[in-house]
């Protein structure tokens, strides 16, 4: 019993002193423009980066994908890029309805989900077989379907942006 509560006690000085320290380099960090570093002035339309947004449009949701799309094209003025991910079937709609609204001047990339990849991968169950729609499991593949970013913002088609 004695060892083990040594034990214990050391492990939580070890813990308090690694929240010391990332306490410490937190409040101690240099700020980049003490750091000898050149700083372009640029307009922030030239420096600003894209930000990719990947939405799933099943073809019973496809309004409310829309909806997503437009809301947040209406309530931001940050440079977006929209991914918009549906299977082979739902393409072609979705090109046509964001080519064919006031969205066609957003930035979008239409990906194509093949649904073979699940097969095996994933039980039937009776009980929700909604919930065994392709296009629930999408974002545990988004690193296949979205290479180019690290970091991506995944919207459920769900939501409005204000």
């Amino acid at each position: 019993m004695a060892l083990l509560k040594k034990i214990n006690q050391i492990l939580l000085l070890l813990l308090v002193l690694t929240v010391c320290a990332i306490l410490y380099n937190k409040v101690h960090q240099v700020p980049s423009a003490l750091k000898n570093e050149t700083v372009d002035l640029e307009s922030p339309e030239e420096t600003e980066e894209e930000i990719p947004v990947v939405i799933c449009a099943a073809a019973g949701r496809m309004g409310a994908a829309i909806a997503a799309i437009s809301s947040i094209y209406s309530n931001t003025e940050a440079n977006v890029l929209f991914y918009i991910v549906g299977l082979k079937t739902t393409i072609p709609h979705i090109r046509k309805w964001i080519e064919n609204s006031k969205l066609k001047e957003i930035k979008f990339k239409v990906v194509e989900f093949n649904p073979m990849v699940l097969k095996g991968k994933i039980r039937q169950d009776a009980s929700r077989p909604e919930l065994l729609q392709p296009l629930n499991f999408v974002r545990f593949y988004l690193p296949l379907l979205v290479q180019k970013h690290e970091k991506v913002i995944y919207l459920d088609d769900d939501i409005i942006v204000q």
